[in-house]
């Protein structure tokens, strides 16, 4: 299977080979049946992992999705997908709310311009949930940004999918506070 990775200084590169290897519980009767492996950071059913579409989100809000496109390697078509997509999954105020929760100086300094686009706040909030989480202990894979990381986590922890292709429910994000 392809993926397509931020690499080194940030670069998009297409890793033409990344082997993604399956595993079977040896106990026949075992209900999990078969699954994938993933490595640290890859988020399931994903070419293009979630740091890519982070970054492809920031810059395609900024009014550049053509140049957007053209630096992560995908279509216009598909930045504006992942800008509805992130902009679907939580809403702002949500993610806001939890950050203030887990850290009531949390919240980003400088605030939200007012051009800036619901998947950019989002995004840049989901960066802040990232980083305060991992401040007060919450063990997090590594990645490149917040939303890789929250994401993989909740996949690794409960299991959850969130699709891009298909429709998924908002994220319970309130319940992330929890954790603590």
């Amino acid at each position: 299977m392809a993926a397509v990775v931020l690499g080194v200084g940030g670069a998009v590169e297409y890793v033409p080979q990344r082997e993604r290897l399956r595993a079977r519980c040896a106990d026949r009767t075992c209900p999990a049946g078969s699954w994938t492996e993933y490595t640290e950071g890859d988020y399931p059913h994903r070419t293009f992992q979630l740091d890519v579409v982070g970054s492809a989100v920031l810059q395609g809000e900024r009014g550049a999705r053509s140049a957007a496109a053209e630096a992560h390697l995908c279509s216009r078509r598909s930045v504006g997908r992942w800008m509805r997509w992130c902009a679907g999954m939580a809403a702002p105020e949500e993610l806001a709310r939890v950050v203030v929760r887990v850290d009531p100086d949390g919240l980003p300094a400088e605030p939200a311009t007012p051009s800036e686009g619901l998947a950019s706040r989002c995004v840049r909030l989901w960066e802040r949930l990232a980083s305060v989480l991992c401040a007060r202990g919450v063990m997090l894979p590594s990645g490149r940004c917040g939303m890789q990381r929250l994401l993989c986590w909740q996949h690794h922890r409960h299991g959850v999918v969130v699709w891009l292709t298909r429709s998924s429910p908002r994220l319970p994000v309130e319940s992330w506070s929890a954790v603590m």
